[in-house]
């Protein structure tokens, strides 16, 4: 299992990159624009607000994957060193099992929004996009999220893969 994640964890990765970078420029650029067609020429660029929404839930989900895979996320330790003290060998894993079951939810919930989404028929507000597009883009970045959090687990113990657990707050 290891040889697998060691060979497919840093491809997810490298895509995830790049696709959060794009969606972060055309959210910039496209805000950009719609400033200066706002102000500049009074023609704002129509449905900028929606879309704008919408990269922002894809990048960050594209970005949710890069965080999940390293473990990298910003830590408020609550109940952790009362677990330490307690159980200090099972600390670390209930609270990973916590974090993989917490994204197995989001990842769930997501999808049955985007599955709901289709069968209804629904569409955007203002741009009258069909809904699944955008929630199935994130449901299925979601899901994604969730596998490279898993592989990265795989290769926790693995020189080299970079596990950032600096001060807590």
């Amino acid at each position: 299992m290891k040889a697998f994640a060691r060979a497919v964890l840093p491809r997810i990765l490298s895509v995830l990159e790049i696709v959060s970078a794009v969606l972060l420029f055309v959210m910039m650029a496209l805000t950009f624009v719609d400033v200066i067609g706002r102000y500049v020429f009074t023609a704002p660029v129509f449905g900028a607000a929606e879309m704008i929404q919408f990269l922002l839930a894809m990048t960050i989900f594209g970005g949710l994957s890069l965080i999940n895979a390293t473990d990298s996320h910003i830590t408020v330790e609550l109940f952790e060193p009362w677990l330490k003290r307690r159980i200090p060998r099972l600390q670390p894993i209930i609270v990973q099992s916590f974090s993989v079951m917490v994204m197995a939810i989001i990842a769930w919930q997501l999808t049955v929004f985007a599955i709901e989404s289709h069968e209804l028929g629904s569409f955007t507000v203002v741009l009258e996009w069909p809904l699944v597009v955008v929630a199935g883009t994130v449901a299925g970045l979601s899901v994604i999220s969730l596998i490279a959090q898993v592989l990265g687990l795989i290769l926790a113990d693995e020189p080299g893969v970079h596990h950032d657990h600096g001060e807590p707050i």
